[in-house]
């Protein structure tokens, strides 16, 4: 989308998009498979001035680098703005999860996990700014299949009080006793409406005008904490790999994804970085950079030595605890 045509739309669409209900169900299915997450990091490492106007793909996995960039400033303008859940016995769907919540909300999903004892699984949590434009872009240019989208700052998945789940009828009435409230007409959607919420949209809108004004002194914009059309056009042209990010090595730092087994296997030199930590603590696995079922298999056994959930999933708690 133009910058002409968001200036054209911001006057008569914000109040309408604040009422819209965005079908969570197709969008997931649409942002986490696998396929389009693998290759949406790949194009992220490799175009590293890749704008998310030009976002390649269907899967917002492809901005991780500046949606984590993000994500550390919002926590930097106030302490714990928003916490990960990745110490909790979830697993996320891909690597286009943002696995953090409101402190408050986070502790009503602990109880919730705790009250039924399974694992449960994240379709949609945090959605960052860079995610919410790069879906209303395929939504106004008819790409990806996105039927609706919420324009930027307007979706209640931008305030860390919102998940998307598997099996959301099992799990609802364990969500509803501890302050969660299912949405109607998008089943997979929950609300937290327990106490301590807080409003931060502004904050997250805040964290990128800091983030653009570091990187363009002489492009500045108001941090004003309003998403405007200063500030969606300022976003439109952020590279997706991150502020300052100009080797691919920072890159893929910023965009590590989720590994997992899947079909078809994932493969990679991530692949291979965790086989080798996994080599290093005397773990029988071959470094082939291809995460089959000993690969898998590995990963659990290690899981299971530090007290993790034996899920397979090489998330961050996992990565943190390779020493990666």
């Amino acid at each position: 989308m133009s910058e002409d045509e968001i200036t054209k739309e911001n006057s008569n669409e914000e109040t309408e998009d604040r009422g819209i209900i965005e079908p969570c169900g197709e969008i997931n299915e649409i942002n986490n498979d696998l396929e389009e997450v693998s290759r949406a990091l790949d194009e992220a490492t490799r175009s590293l001035e890749t704008t998310v106007q030009q976002a390649p793909g269907c899967s917002t996995a492809v901005v991780s680098g500046l949606s984590k960039q993000i994500i550390e400033e919002m926590n930097s303008i106030e302490a714990n703005c928003l916490v990960s859940f990745t110490d909790l016995n979830v697993q996320n769907k891909s690597a286009a999860v943002n696995p953090f919540l409101q402190r408050e909300a986070k502790e009503a999903l602990a109880r919730v996990i705790s009250a039924r004892g399974q694992t449960l699984v994240i379709n949609s949590a945090y959605r960052t700014l860079p995610q919410q434009l790069m879906l209303y872009n395929q939504y106004r240019n008819g790409q990806c299949g996105i039927p609706i989208a919420a324009r930027p700052s307007t979706s209640n998945h931008e305030d860390g009080l919102a998940l998307d789940v598997d099996d959301p009828r099992g799990w609802e009435p364990f969500f509803i006793k501890q302050g969660w409230r299912p949405l109607r007409g998008d089943p997979p959607h929950f609300d937290y409406k327990g106490g301590g919420r807080s409003d931060i949209s502004n904050i997250a809108i805040k964290a990128f005008q800091r983030l653009w004004n570091r990187y363009n002194p002489n492009d500045r914009i108001a941090e004003d904490g309003d998403c405007g059309q200063a500030t969606l056009s300022r976003l439109n042209k952020s590279a997706i790999a991150g502020f300052g990010v100009s080797t691919v090595e920072t890159a893929s730092r910023l965009t590590t994804r989720t590994l997992r087994l899947s079909k078809p296997y994932m493969q990679g030199d991530d692949v291979r970085q965790v086989q080798e930590a996994l080599v290093k603590v005397k773990i029988s696995v071959t470094a082939d950079g291809v995460f089959g079922s000993g690969t898998d298999k590995a990963v659990k056994q290690f899981q299971q030595q530090k007290g993790l959930t034996a899920d397979g999933v090489v998330g961050a708690a996992t990565r943190i605890e390779l020493g990666l």
